[in-house]
């Protein structure tokens, strides 16, 4: 069985990531619940930061303005596994994101591309991460009833326990 590392749940979570069309991004709500929605995302970037195309005038963008605060749930859809991603969120704003993280089945929601309107992107810089995957092997003692758990500090990840 292989070693659980901090850098072995980084690569696991971003395989998860990887992998799936869609996550969830959890937001502070304005009446201070938690606010979650489905979204899509451009696959993750080597230190697990994701982006995700949103309209300006959008719940979500009011939120992270509010609360930069988030949580990204996503759930392997080919094998038991999840990552649980928490960070802060930014409105990037520059065009040249905005085009190199565009994907262009969003055309359905923003025709003109990436220099539309409406159109924001916003990036999501994770601080940890928490995964279990069983095929990889991520399972922390005891029998995998807790996740494995990985913080970014002084520029690395280090390893937690869950």
């Amino acid at each position: 069985m292989r070693a659980v590392t901090a850098d072995y749940v980084v690569t696991i979570a971003r395989a998860i990531l990887g992998s799936a069309d869609f996550c969830f991004l959890v937001t502070q709500g304005e009446s201070g619940d938690a606010s979650a929605r489905l979204m899509q995302h451009v696959k993750p970037d080597a230190d697990l930061t994701l982006w995700f195309g949103t309209s300006i005038t959008s719940r979500k963008v009011r939120e992270a303005r509010s609360n930069p605060r988030a949580t990204v749930t996503c759930l392997d859809p080919h094998r038991p596994a999840y990552a649980v991603l928490v960070g802060a969120l930014a409105i990037a704003e520059h065009m040249e994101q905005w085009r190199q993280y565009w994907r262009d089945d969003w055309k359905t929601f923003w025709p003109e591309g990436p220099s539309a309107r409406d159109y924001a992107l916003m990036k999501f810089t994770c601080e940890r991460v928490e995964v279990l995957s069983l095929g990889a092997g991520v399972t922390p003692q005891p029998h995998g009833l807790c996740a494995a758990v990985a913080v970014r500090r002084n520029g690395g990840w280090l390893l937690e326990h869950g």
